[in-house]
């Protein structure tokens, strides 16, 4: 505790951080699954924010009944084709995406399902094997959501950096 809180004095962007990494690792395979997806997706929001030039016209973009950039699809998209993901972080988190997908809509569903193994070998930010260390889908997907959600806790201050402003255009 006293390690996380001398980090915090220093860092105090990584609390949401460091709550959700012991909660990962309590949670069931679908449990996890959803709350990663979820911090992905708030993430992704936080970064549109930094981005996106502040008021309510930006906060009616991302938040509330129908928001144009409201879904976690959305917010994927917009992310890349504004830049401010890398081409590897946005095919992991439309990976992980389909995952979450997966698990919210079928019933029975495991990191054992072929489906499931199969879009976890592809992520690009998970721990790979190596010698007799084998990393199964579940570690590949544990690993490659907090590789990404570690990534995006530090986004929005240097996304702040290159933020769009208004302008006036000549016509």
């Amino acid at each position: 505790m006293n390690n996380k809180k001398n980090i915090l004095d220093t860092h105090p962007h990584l609390k949401d951080f460091l709550d959700f990494l012991p909660k990962l690792n309590e949670e069931s395979d679908r449990g996890a699954v959803l709350i990663a997806a979820t911090m992905i997706e708030d993430l992704l929001e936080k970064v549109l924010h930094s981005f996106l030039i502040k008021g309510k016209t930006a906060d009616r973009l991302l938040t509330g009944f129908n928001a144009p950039l409201g879904t976690f699809s959305a917010k994927i998209a917009a992310c890349a084709a504004m830049g401010l993901i890398t081409d590897n972080e946005h095919e992991d988190i439309e990976i992980i995406r389909k995952v979450r997908n997966d698990f919210a809509h079928t019933i029975h569903m495991s990191f054992k399902t072929q489906k499931i193994v199969d879009h976890c070998s592809k992520l690009h930010h998970s721990a790979k094997s190596y010698d007799d260390v084998i990393v199964g889908s579940k570690g590949q997907f544990t690993t490659g959501a907090t590789s990404i959600i570690l990534n995006l806790t530090n986004r929005p201050h240097y996304v702040e950096k290159t933020k769009i402003t208004k302008r006036n255009w000549p016509y």
